[in-house]
């Protein structure tokens, strides 16, 4: 048993499989950290989105590249998760059953560096295939009026809150909503659990600017 899960780490530390194990290792403490509110749902961002979609508004390689497979319309952290956790497997399996044929030399890092490319591909198509039918049922959801919730309370959800981090949920009688908010008040007043009055809707950052409830 124990000398299986050594080969197992040894597998899972070869490269190319490295590469996609580092990843898998992030998504996963980003998650962890997401859920216990230590930190934004969109701290992870690839692109100028707005913390809700990927915006592939601007052009350049790295956009075209994702327009290409398909990789838009949903949270950038699920691309990435998917990505991760697809090219994992692959580099895995070629880590076990082919790369083992190049011990060292040059070989091993060009057919690996060969397969990372393939396996990189692979998994942005198949991420793209996954996501499109998400895709299309968020983009079906009816676009709420953002500024509609300006002077209702929510509560806040991660540990602090200041100019450029903080979460709250608001209750809009059905699953409730988890918000991006923003404070000016820089000595960390506001916490998790604390109330606060959505003020001022910022469309272009798609956040909240906040203020304490203040106790009657």
């Amino acid at each position: 048993m124990q000398e299986s899960f050594l080969v197992f780490i040894t597998k899972i530390s070869l490269y190319p499989t490295i590469i996609f194990t580092g990843l898998v290792m992030f998504v996963t403490l980003y998650w962890v950290v997401s859920l216990l509110g230590m930190a934004d749902m969109d701290t992870v961002d690839l692109g100028e989105s707005g913390g809700e979609v990927a915006d592939l508004s601007s052009t350049g390689f790295f956009t075209g590249l994702m327009l290409k497979f398909g990789l838009y319309g949903v949270p950038l952290i699920i691309i990435l998760s998917l990505v991760s956790l697809i090219g994992w497997l692959l580099s895995y399996l070629y880590t076990s059953f082919l790369h083992q044929n190049f011990d060292s030399g040059i070989l091993y890092y060009v057919f690996g560096t060969g397969a990372l490319i393939f396996v990189l591909v692979v998994s942005m198509w198949l991420t793209g295939i996954i996501i499109s039918p998400i895709r299309k049922n968020i983009a079906k959801i009816p676009k709420r009026n953002s500024s509609n919730n300006v002077g209702k309370v929510a509560v806040v959800r991660t540990l602090s809150v200041t100019d450029k981090h903080g979460e709250a949920e608001l209750n809009d009688g059905s699953a409730g909503l988890i918000l991006k908010i923003r404070s000016d008040i820089n000595d960390n007043l506001l916490k998790q659990g604390d109330k606060v009055v959505l003020v001022e809707y910022l469309e272009e950052a798609n956040t909240y600017r906040v203020t304490p409830v203040k106790d009657k």
